[in-house]
């Protein structure tokens, strides 16, 4: 696709990619036409539509969806900010570019954006974390293109905190992993030593294992600073 004066344009950058990433591109490209049906009930577009709310967007601000796919978080999104999209998936972003005209959208990997750094006031990362290979490279990504005192949205499925991993879970994971999904990932594990402070971290439905978690980047200087909020 390419229509440059409305920015719907997405050039192809694929460099490297691993193994379980050309693996979910094969998935994708089979669950881009039913996956409005999947993730489209109203548990998951409350929770988008909450989650994006918490950032109070303001005219002018530079925003990146990573992992957009088809492009239901763009709903929420005022038309006052510029937005940048991208995905693995050809045949989520061709998805996408029929929801909102004047969204960037981008063919690119959540673990090797190519952005220059500090350039997005606002990045997002809904259902992306447990889909990724890496996704503490992912999130290190994700800081490195946000400018000082930006912030981060993660809306995503998480291993409860301190709780060991059941057998239960163990076998439920299988079946999740094999349609590109991985449930029994830890949000601590994978923000480790990446220098953010987190400001929100709330449940966003079924039981307290999908939660929004709102981050704000702090130079590495600031790490040893008193906080009031939990830093990672």
């Amino acid at each position: 696709m390419e229509e440059i004066n409305n920015r719907q344009v997405f050039p192809v950058k694929k460099r490297g990619l691993s193994i379980n990433n050309k693996t979910n591109i094969i998935k994708y490209r089979f669950l881009a036409p039913v996956y409005d049906l999947i993730m489209g009930s109203p548990i998951f577009a409350g929770a988008r539509k909450k989650g994006l709310g918490l950032l109070e967007f303001r005219p002018g601000q530079k925003v990146l969806l990573v992992g957009i796919g088809i492009g239901q978080d763009l709903s929420y999104i005022p038309g006052e900010v510029s937005v940048t999209g991208v995905d693995l998936s050809e045949e989520m972003l061709a998805r996408a570019a029929k929801r909102k005209r004047g969204a960037e959208l981008i063919l690119m990997n959540a673990e090797e954006l190519s952005f220059a750094d500090g350039i997005f006031d606002v990045v997002v990362l809904n259902l992306i974390l447990s889909v990724v290979e890496n996704p503490g490279l992912a999130m290190a990504e994700a800081r490195r293109v946000l400018k000082e005192d930006g912030r981060i949205l993660v809306f995503d499925k998480f291993l409860p905190e301190g709780k060991e991993v059941s057998l239960i879970r163990k076998m439920l994971n299988i079946i999740t992993s094999f349609i590109g999904t991985d449930i029994n990932r830890r949000f601590s594990d994978v923000v480790r030593g990446l220098p953010l402070d987190i400001i929100n971290d709330g449940p966003a439905g079924f039981s307290g294992n999908y939660r929004t978690i709102l981050a704000v980047k702090r130079p590495l200087r600031a790490l040893g600073d008193s906080k009031q909020t939990r830093r990672l």
